[in-house]
């Protein structure tokens, strides 16, 4: 069982940082997420994929969850991805002012592969692509960045930065990022 394991890290690992085949939890089948599911050592995360895990910003353990979720190992980043996007979309209210900081964390720590994913959400026909939603988060957590009411240890341009070279090499990465930054910049103008 240990040595699957191990392969099974090994090939998430390869597909993870391989640009050209980066997979993502919808690209996965049903033994292959159990698989995953089985690796995470998370409970808050197995309890939020099982449903038992209440969404509120009263729970006391959302902010551990939305950290354990953007720190989580690049095993179980699909994993990861998938539930803090499934949160990003159902966020209002007082959980929307909280997911923002965690929105431009998760981008720092894998900015090619959320970025690769928002490529690859073009071609489909979402009802509300996530390069909206990331961007309204992203927009308004730097926008109190500037205002100094925000935590944020990055701001507006060192951010972009980071964002703009993990999209450099790949040509549909660099139109989506342009895409995603003038949506970033709406929000902000918007928010004025």
């Amino acid at each position: 069982m240990k040595a699957f394991l191990l392969f099974l890290t090994a090939i998430i690992l390869f597909c993870i940082s391989s640009n050209e085949q980066m997979k993502y939890w919808e690209d996965f089948n049903c033994k292959q997420k159990e698989d995953m599911l089985n690796v995470c050592k998370s409970e808050l995360i197995k309890n939020l994929y099982s449903k038992k895990f209440i969404l509120s910003s009263d729970n006391d353990n959302i902010h551990k969850l939305l950290k354990e979720l953007v720190t989580s190992s690049d095993t179980i980043l699909p994993l990861s991805f998938y539930l803090f996007n499934k949160i990003c979309i159902k966020s209002d209210g007082a959980l929307a002012e909280i997911v923002g900081k965690y929105c431009v964390e998760l981008f720092v720590r894998h900015p090619r592969y959320i970025m690769t994913y928002f490529t690859k959400e073009k071609t489909s026909n979402i009802k509300k692509p996530l390069i909206k939603v990331y961007a309204m988060f992203v927009g308004s957590e730097l926008y109190f960045e500037r205002k100094g009411t925000s935590d944020l240890k990055y701001n507006y341009q060192s951010f972009k930065e980071i964002l703009l070279s993990a999209s450099k090499g790949n040509k549909e990465n660099e139109e989506t990022f342009k895409v995603f930054w003038q949506l970033v910049d709406e929000t902000i103008q918007n928010m004025d």
